[in-house]
């Protein structure tokens, strides 16, 4: 016999010596409480219905208007959050689009609060930090500008009171840095597709 096996008959030996006793009672007991609980479990409801798990078969064209509504409700919600321009503020600079087809008005946004000015300078101005400087819209610190830009891979950074180069916190950056300094890059597509 293996040493775990007298381990287990030495344990059964003393259980069938030392008889527990149970009351006369315990065995209805016992079963009222498992028909209560079942009841409680069996019991329709709300919540129980929703967390079933459920198999659902979507065809594409579903899918879509899916997809589409849910871009919708995401495109109303950042709506519902444009910054509102104070009475009397300096509209945003809208440089006048030039005679590219196909090109598109694209709002870069910046927030800094301590800032006295701010420019944004890319492939798109020849990193000119004169040629499109950004207007303070908000008295928390929100700079704007509107660029039309044509279709096409664009790097740019903003330029906090002419000597601090900043990458858009809201979009990628480059890979590469042209002279050690930080670039974000933005992608126009082509308005007509």
């Amino acid at each position: 016999m293996h040493e775990s096996d007298e381990v287990i008959e030495r344990v059964a030996m003393t259980l069938r010596r030392e008889a527990v006793a149970v009351s006369p009672d315990f065995d209805a007991r016992v079963m009222q409480q498992v028909r209560e609980e079942s009841r409680q479990v069996a019991a329709p409801g709300v919540w129980r219905w929703m967390t079933r798990s459920r198999t659902v078969r979507v065809s594409p064209l579903a899918g879509l208007a899916v997809a589409a509504g849910v871009a919708g409700v995401v495109a109303l919600a950042a709506r519902e959050g444009t910054v509102d321009v104070p009475a009397g503020a300096p509209a945003p600079v809208a440089i006048p689009a030039a005679s590219v087809p196909n090109q598109q008005m694209m709002q870069f946004v910046f927030v800094n609060d301590s800032a006295s000015k701010v420019a944004i300078v890319g492939d798109f101005n020849d990193w000119d930090e004169g040629v499109s400087p950004l207007r303070r819209v908000s008295d928390k610190g929100v700079w704007t500008i509107t660029i039309p830009l044509a279709p096409g891979r664009y790097q740019y950074t903003f330029v906090v009171d002419g000597t601090t180069w900043v990458p858009d916190p809201g979009a990628p950056r480059t890979l590469e840095d042209d002279f050690g300094r930080p670039n974000s890059v933005i992608t126009v597509g082509d308005a007509t597709t």
